[in-house]
């Protein structure tokens, strides 16, 4: 997701227009929206002020990297070993979960 994506659906999700958003925030109603279309991008600070004039927060955290999904490379080789028949039963089994 972009910071423009994220900018506009906050917006309307606060149901602002761009003007109202510049009013609330301080920014430049054209500058809003250049941001939105993605022509030009924000720093982090004027996103979470913008973000949080209409009401929202943006929450970063920082996660350890872990390599490939461990779990899927798992059933996936489970998979390999199975008949086509093995496959469907487990397929199924799983949606009724």
């Amino acid at each position: 997701m972009t910071s423009g994506t994220l900018i506009r659906q906050a917006r309307t999700r606060a149901g602002l227009s761009q003007g109202e958003l510049s009013e609330r925030s301080g920014k430049d109603r054209a500058q809003i929206a250049r941001w939105e279309r993605d022509v030009v991008t924000p720093s982090l600070e004027t996103l979470r002020e913008l973000l949080r004039a209409c009401g929202f927060d943006l929450d970063l955290s920082l996660v350890p990297y872990r390599g490939p999904d461990v779990q899927l490379e798992a059933r996936l080789e489970k998979g390999l070993g199975q008949t086509p028949q093995e496959r469907l039963q487990a397929m199924l089994k799983a949606r009724r979960r």
